[in-house]
């Protein structure tokens, strides 16, 4: 079969350089990621990057505790507990709207937080009372 050419008052459309020029590869967005272990305590937590959309952290042994700026409203940050055995992963932000801290109990857990301005919010993980993200009252 032929094939057929649309035709309008403009003429036939783009050429085929326009159309090349025009074609967007459907990639997914690679977003900058930061491998960091946790501090040992809350006075020594590791501060993750707010430059950095995601943050691997490997817990061990007095290695187990991150804290979180205030990121500008909108930002996304996703915290990967990346491995560390049974060694908890706790995450410190500085404004939370949830409550004080959030608590990984096993690797291979993550949490996506925004900032609203304000507090930083949760917006998806593994989220309960009493196992995997645990989230603690102020």
């Amino acid at each position: 079969m032929a094939e057929r050419i649309l035709t309008s008052a403009y003429g036939t459309g783009p050429g085929s350089r326009v159309r090349l020029a025009n074609t967007r590869v459907a990639d997914p967005e690679v977003l900058s990621i930061e491998d960091v272990a946790g501090g040992n305590g809350e006075g020594n937590a590791t501060a993750l990057s707010l430059t950095k959309t995601v943050s691997a952290v490997t817990t061990g042994t007095n290695s187990s505790h991150v804290s979180l700026a205030d990121g500008v409203t909108g930002q996304v940050k996703v915290i990967c507990h990346k491995s560390g055995g049974s060694t908890e992963l706790v995450i410190t932000p500085a404004n939370f709207a949830n409550g004080a801290t959030i608590t990984s109990d096993a690797a291979s857990r993550s949490i996506t937080l925004c900032f609203d301005g304000t507090n930083w919010q949760v917006i998806a993980g593994e989220i309960t009372g009493t196992q995997e993200m645990v989230i603690a009252a102020p």
